[in-house]
């Protein structure tokens, strides 16, 4: 079994690649990395998992991710969260020399106090391991990356600070995904159900499907509309429930919302 994720060794998406093997159900082979989002989804069978980000708790969704869910007959087997570590390395020993650093737009955004205190420009890349190994081979000795920990000693940068995100609480959610006629598992366990509907165009008809959730018992945990890709400006909702399919309370709402919508894709609980 192949793991397939976005960007180079050293990546967020690298990092949580290398967290998930513990409880895989099947033996890793290869770790495989995409320069892009759609590779991953276009590689993918029942022999071999994608971890892919879907939000971030400070610069909310991947919606390419999201989106592609409607596209392709694929199922979630779980959820990992990554705590997201901003590190500023460079070839340079001294925060002092630093005049220049390179790193996802995101990142800048997510450590903008802390250049700004330091007076350091800020010039976006396409992402934060690349970013590192773009420091790793130029010949310019005052710049740096914004990127993991991981990346100082695969990249052989000096550390010259680490945690220097704004926010402490910076996290990414991850999804494991699959083909829906792979066996392939996650050990662990939990109540959780992601599912995405398309309700009927009547007055209420939102109001009516989340009703039917909240008397059944059924507590919400995230709610977003997308765009369809059906017709223009009609749009679909993704649901995050805590539940488990065999839950009486959740077969009851499911049964409810069938009566509410057009389409219902269950995603998988997990």
């Amino acid at each position: 079994m192949n793991i397939h994720y976005q960007w180079i060794p050293g990546s967020y998406s690298h990092i949580t690649s290398q967290n998930a093997i513990k409880n895989l159900s099947k033996n890793i082979w290869e770790f495989i990395w995409h320069d892009n989002f759609s590779d991953i989804w276009k590689s993918l069978d029942h022999k071999n998992i994608a971890i892919l980000p879907i939000e971030n708790s400070y610069a909310w969704n991947i919606h390419e991710n999201i989106y592609n869910f409607l596209r392709y007959d694929y199922k979630i087997i779980w959820e990992l969260h990554t705590t997201v570590e901003h590190c500023l390395l460079s070839r340079e020993s001294k925060i002092e020399d630093i005049h220049t650093v390179y790193s996802h737009p995101q990142a800048l955004a997510q450590c903008h106090n802390f250049l700004e205190k330091n007076n350091i420009t800020a010039h976006a890349f396409s992402d934060t391991a690349w970013a590192a190994q773009y420091v790793e081979n130029s010949q310019k000795q005052w710049i740096a990356s914004l990127s993991s920990q991981l990346c100082e000693e695969i990249y052989h940068l000096n550390m010259i600070k680490n945690w220097v995100q704004d926010q402490n609480w910076n996290t990414t959610r991850f999804f494991i995904i699959t083909s829906n006629n792979s066996d392939i598992e996650y050990v662990e366990k939990s109540w959780k159900i992601s599912l995405i509907f398309e309700t009927k165009h009547k007055a209420a008809s939102l109001y009516n499907c989340l009703w039917a959730f909240a008397k059944n018992n059924v507590n919400l945990t995230k709610i977003e509309s997308i765009p369809s890709l059906k017709d223009k400006f009609s749009y679909m909702f993704w649901v995050d429930l805590e539940a488990n399919e065999c839950d009486e309370n959740f077969q009851q709402s499911l049964q409810e919302l069938k009566e509410l919508t057009h389409e219902i894709k269950i995603l998988w609980s997990y």
